[in-house]
């Protein structure tokens, strides 16, 4: 079984990183499960610890990053691929290499903008993060930013 990490921001490139997958599992032999992952970013300051609740900071955590994994969940589910889900808190590129590596996945599939080298050096990158630290295959997918809805 081939087991793919696809990092899920909620932007319509990680839409296009789910896309491929489909495709690509529709060409496999053996069956594919996704492990779908996203990465929050901790929340900072000194206020948050002072005034909010750990659980209430754990419920934000789980509930924006289950409203981005909504949709993949369903595109997924909808190509009869299997899959879990997980959100993890903290430096993106971090989590996601720790994931795909604590899951024994065989590859890590981001979706990426392409801003070039000069944005993405000032801007800094996951996918770059990732593909420096990753022992794993790390598959890039460009793709256009198209939002998709989901009917139920």
């Amino acid at each position: 079984m081939l087991t793919f990490l696809i990092a899920i921001d909620g932007s319509g490139y990680s839409e296009s990183a789910v896309d491929y997958v489909v495709r690509r599992a529709g060409l496999c032999k053996e069956p594919v499960h996704v492990h779908l992952l996203n990465v929050q970013l901790p929340l900072g300051g000194v206020n948050v610890k002072l005034f909010i609740k750990p659980e209430s900071v754990e419920s934000y955590y789980r509930d924006e990053g289950m409203a981005i994994l909504a949709a993949p969940r369903e595109v997924l589910k909808a190509a009869g691929i299997s899959c879990d889900h997980h959100i993890g808190v903290g430096d993106p590129g971090q989590v996601v290499v720790d994931y795909a590596q604590a899951k024994n996945c065989d590859e890590i599939i981001m979706g990426t903008h392409g801003r070039g080298f000069l944005a993405g050096a000032v801007m800094g990158s996951v996918a770059r993060d990732v593909i420096q630290q990753s022992l794993l295959p790390v598959v890039l997918v460009k793709g256009r930013p198209a939002r998709r809805t989901v009917s139920s």
